[in-house]
């Protein structure tokens, strides 16, 4: 008998809180609406007070049988995604990552503190991971672990927002290699040296309206419910990139560039007086 993607998936998180070790269970996205194959995949996380061993684990998953097309233990170890399972489930990426609840609080605590203002190891956002537990939708909560950290992360901390501010603006001020690009009309080079400014813009406005950055991912639409932003914000962001695709309109591109970035900094003392929609 061939089941469902929901079924299947409740099955798994059942018999994974069956072990002794799990404290709780949440998944990225809504668990009503799951990716079809090649659209996307599932991301389980799994808070444990020590991971099970991986024969543990590789017993929960042979419960499946034949409900699954593949299964791999132990695909990664360590490192910012925790512990990882693989499960292939109606041609479905599904992910089952463990972490343990102590490394978990360390981690977003010192990510709170303002330890970690920028990307880290191939675009991994520290600031990211506070953004996914905020909205994880929990499946299984044993001490209320997952709950608790949730209303930790509610009330984004001003003084994570300062420091942020702070440290993507002063980043933002290094305009040496789009000058160079500009004054070479160098697009390849132009955008290399955007790629890297629009990624400390995204994330000091995303710190000035006090919502943690989560990704590069839908970035226009959060920047949509925003209302601290430059004047057309997304619309210049687009026009930014497309121009500066032109030798003959990189110039502009940095003109455009330039005001906004000018724009963010006035706006930036905005956020400590008004409190913008969350998302």
């Amino acid at each position: 008998m061939a089941y469902d993607t929901y079924k299947i998936i409740d099955i798994l998180i059942s018999n994974i809180s069956e072990m002794s070790e799990v404290q709780s269970i949440g998944i990225c996205g809504s668990k009503s609406s799951f990716p079809r194959a090649g659209e996307g995949d599932i991301d389980i996380f799994i808070y444990c007070d020590i991971v099970p061993s991986p024969e543990k684990r590789q017993a929960i998953l042979n419960h499946l049988g034949n409900h699954v097309q593949e299964v791999k233990v132990n695909i990664f170890e360590g490192g910012h995604w925790g512990i990882g399972d693989f499960v292939l489930i109606n041609g479905i990426e599904t992910w089952l990552m463990y972490f343990t609840v102590n490394e978990t609080v360390t981690d977003v605590e010192s990510i709170l503190s303002g330890k970690y203002p920028d990307k880290l190891d191939n675009y991994y956002y520290p600031i990211g991971r506070c953004a996914m537990l905020k909205n994880i939708n929990i499946l299984y909560d044993k001490s209320n672990f997952l709950d608790n950290l949730k209303k930790r992360l509610s009330k984004y901390p001003d003084k994570l927002g300062k420091i942020l501010i702070q440290y993507h603006l002063d980043e933002l001020d290094d305009t040496e290699d789009l000058e160079r690009a500009v004054v070479r009309k160098d697009v390849l080079f132009y955008h290399f040296a955007m790629d890297i400014a629009v990624d400390h813009f995204l994330q000091a406005l995303f710190a000035i309206n006090k919502v943690y950055f989560p990704s590069r991912k839908r970035t226009l639409d959060f920047i949509e419910n925003f209302n601290i932003k430059p004047e057309g914000c997304n619309e210049k962001l687009l026009e930014v990139i497309r121009l500066g695709g032109l030798s003959e309109e990189i110039d502009h591109s940095f003109s455009i560039w330039s005001d906004m970035v000018n724009e963010l900094k006035k706006l930036s003392n905005i956020g400590e007086i008004n409190s913008p929609s969350s998302l």
